[in-house]
């Protein structure tokens, strides 16, 4: 049994080149900031349990032979045991959007349009993926989270690191108090808005006799904080 816990946005382009790959990708970087929020506040609160898929694929279209491809707006399970789906990309209007909401708009309509399809042969909460899209607009689509914390008792210190998803950019912020007392606060890590930075720049926190190490994948040191450069007297 597998849990449904992922949702993503891809776009394919039947070219090849630098320039088209880029074109194609930004869909997904732009989108993640999104797909990350409804991750984390719907569908792993929900927990909905299916034999055949654990997550929710919807991909773009464009450029692709019609007379030669026939499966567009038909859900399948995918390799990866996702449901998926194929949906013409309207690249007249695509390219028409302008700004980070018109882009987030045209992810909502095409979540709704690509989830009626899909719930004709597949059952998925797709009025709670909505709602969660609507709270996150609420939000002014703002998703930063507490990601890993960090005590050490005996020296009265409180290790946070918040990350933070945007359109273009992921962000890693590392907090620090003594008592009750903040005495760091700054950005120590930032690309784009991969789906991969986390995982990469953030796996744990640990606080040394003379410093705090913030690692990432492999163990590998993403940031050193001296304490001697932020403790109180």
């Amino acid at each position: 049994m597998k849990t449904i816990k992922t949702l993503d946005f891809q776009l394919n382009w039947d070219k090849a080149g630098k320039e088209i790959v880029d074109y194609c990708y930004q869909v997904r970087l732009k989108s993640t900031h999104i797909s990350n929020y409804i991750e984390r506040t719907c569908l792993r609160e929900l927990k909905i349990k299916s034999e055949e898929y654990s997550g929710i694929i919807i991909t773009l279209m464009h450029g692709y032979d019609d007379a030669k491809w026939s499966n567009y707006d038909n859900p399948f399970i995918s390799a990866t045991k996702c449901v998926s789906i194929y949906i013409r990309l309207n690249k007249e209007k695509y390219d028409a959007i302008k700004t980070d909401n018109d882009f987030r708009e045209f992810i909502r309509q095409t979540m709704t349009y690509a989830f009626e399809k899909i719930e004709v042969k597949y059952p998925i909460p797709s009025k709670e993926i909505l709602a969660s899209y609507n709270d996150f607009k609420e939000k002014n689509f703002i998703n930063k989270w507490l990601s890993k914390k960090k005590t050490d008792r005996k020296r009265k210190l409180l290790v946070e690191a918040y990350c933070e998803l945007t359109t273009t950019k992921f962000i890693l912020t590392l907090k620090v108090f003594q008592g009750k007392k903040e005495i760091y606060n700054n950005d120590i890590f930032e690309s784009d808005s991969n789906v991969y930075s986390y995982g990469y720049s953030l796996k744990k926190i640990t606080i040394e006799q003379d410093r705090i190490l913030v690692l990432g994948a492999r163990d590998k040191v993403t940031f050193s904080l001296p304490l001697k450069d932020i403790l109180l007297d």
